[in-house]
This record gives C-alpha cells, sequence and structure tokens, in this order.
C-alpha cells in the first residue's frame, strides 16, 4: 500500500452516507449535505484513519451537528507511525466530559511507535 504523505484522495462522504443530501432534512428533504455541498463524496490528505470520536460516522455523538474532529468526513489525517492514545486509551473522548481528548484531539491516536 503507497501512502504517500499528504496525497489527496476523494472518499465517500461519511455525513450523508453518499447521497449529498442532509441526512437531517434541518432545511428541507431537498437540502445539499453541508460537508460534502451535495456531491457525496470528499477530498482528504493521507495517510487516514478511521475518526475515533464519531466512529466513523461524521456526527457529533449524540447530536445532528457535524463531528468537530474530522468536520463529518468520518476520517483523520495522521502522522505515522502512531501509537493509542494514553490518555483517552482510543476512544476519542475525554473520560470525564465525553468530548473530544485533548491530548489526541479526538483522533484516538498520538505520535510514536506502536
Amino acid at each position: 500500500m503507497n501512502k504517500k504523505l499528504g496525497e489527496k484522495i476523494t472518499i465517500k462522504c461519511a455525513f450523508c452516507g453518499g447521497t449529498g443530501i442532509d441526512p437531517f432534512e434541518l432545511l428541507s428533504s431537498l437540502a445539499k449535505c453541508q460537508v460534502c455541498g451535495g456531491k457525496g463524496k470528499v477530498i482528504v490528505k493521507k495517510p487516514i484513519r478511521k475518526c475515533a470520536f464519531c466512529q466513523g460516522t461524521g456526527v457529533y455523538p449524540g447530536s445532528r451537528l457535524t463531528c468537530n474532529v474530522c468536520m463529518g468526513k468520518g476520517v483523520v489525517t495522521i502522522e505515522e507511525p502512531v501509537k493509542e492514545c494514553t490518555h483517552c486509551h482510543g476512544s476519542g473522548k475525554e473520560p470525564e466530559s465525553k468530548l473530544p481528548c485533548l491530548l489526541c484531539k479526538g483522533k484516538g491516536v498520538i505520535p510514536g511507535k506502536e
């Protein structure tokens, strides 16, 4: 697998599931997805990892808002090598508040060797 740092790839939008339509129909049933702009796809920089904070859904847990860790894309760009975050143990959430982990910024991993 070629993992050129900073190489851009196109993936399915996690927030709308690739439909291009706002999944929560906040404005109307025809409103465009605010993450992908109605295209159903987003561009991200490699290497990527599934967002630990929202579990790759692109939705802020317990709400109808876009995840502020991955910006609704469902994945985050990481700097390899990585190891599991020692503070949140890979969950991406602060143990007490359930907000994004301050150490790993919600990614679930920190720089280092596994």
